[in-house]
């Protein structure tokens, strides 16, 4: 006697069904929702040291503004003690960009932060092509300057 297995997708649908499994939800851009490309930020500083001065200012001043006007972003201050001052942005692609502030004053500090925030997570990269695309044409990209002939739409009949 032959034996039924059900697929392991209709297993997973039963015990969905049965509230036995949820599978968390990947985040994704579409219609209607936007998903914030910063998940997190990490603010590093030195109690001690003179580099982390403009750093701690800001923490003081204009940090917890930061953090009530970007809800989407899990804002963390951590001491670091006898190293530079340091911004690390982690990304919802897993990536991760770290910016160091010991050189810059209390004005600069928040540029760096807005950047952070602003940044995709990927890489920069040069763009050499002007379009990107799946299927390339092979004729290349139209232009109105490589037309040889006017082209005329008239009413009348060509002559013979």
């Amino acid at each position: 006697m032959a034996t039924f297995r059900l697929p392991t997708v209709l297993n997973e649908v039963i015990r969905a069904h049965n509230n036995q499994l949820i599978r968390p939800i990947k985040p994704k851009n579409g219609v209607n929702s936007f998903v914030f490309p910063c998940r997190k930020m990490v603010f590093n500083y030195c109690e001690r040291s003179g580099s982390s001065k403009a750093m701690m200012v800001y923490l003081q001043k204009e940090a917890l503004e930061f953090a009530k006007g970007n809800p989407q972003i899990e804002v963390i201050v951590q001491p670091r003690p006898s190293k530079h001052p340091l911004i690390r942005a982690f990304y919802t692609n897993g990536k991760q960009k770290t910016k160091t502030v010991r050189r810059c004053s209390i004005e600069e500090i928040p540029e760096v932060v807005k950047s952070l925030r602003d940044h995709s997570g990927h890489k920069l990269r040069r763009w050499n092509k002007y379009v990107l695309s799946d299927t390339p044409s092979v004729r290349g990209i139209f232009s109105p300057f490589h037309v040889h002939q006017e082209h005329k739409i008239t009413d009348q009949k060509p002559q013979k």
